[in-house]
């Protein structure tokens, strides 16, 4: 199952202040507005969006499980990215079920993969 998407891209520098909201070096609140966006677009509501030490999280939680999607730059890299999709597992358990991940995981990555194409970003590796 895919969950990392690698791109490079100069359409997603760091806001003037987004060091404030994330470790000093690292960025991609402006990637995530684009994937956030594209989600909107696609039927898919996001339930939130928000920095952590390293990365900006859009939660989803459309589907009987949480989704994360992760964005930001790689170490050191002004121009290149990484959106991480969450869980990386096939199943997760909730209250003694077994939920399958994969359909909508495979959703997800799709409307990304689709979005990023429509603006001709570089993906490195899917």
């Amino acid at each position: 199952m895919k969950t990392d998407i690698f791109i490079k891209s100069d359409l997603f520098p760091a806001y003037k202040d987004e060091e404030k909201d994330i470790n000093p070096g690292r960025f991609g609140k402006k990637l995530g507005e684009f994937i956030k966006n594209a989600l909107i677009k696609n039927n898919i509501e996001v339930a939130d969006f928000y920095p952590t030490d390293s990365c900006y999280e859009i939660r989803i939680n459309k589907f009987n499980f949480d989704i994360f999607v992760l964005t930001g730059n790689l170490d050191g890299e002004e121009n290149h990215f990484l959106i991480s999709i969450e869980p990386k597992k096939e199943f997760v358990r909730k209250l003694f079920k077994k939920i399958p991940t994969k359909p909508a995981i495979e959703k997800i990555y799709n409307i990304i993969v689709d979005e990023l194409l429509k603006e001709k970003i570089e993906i490195i590796k899917k």
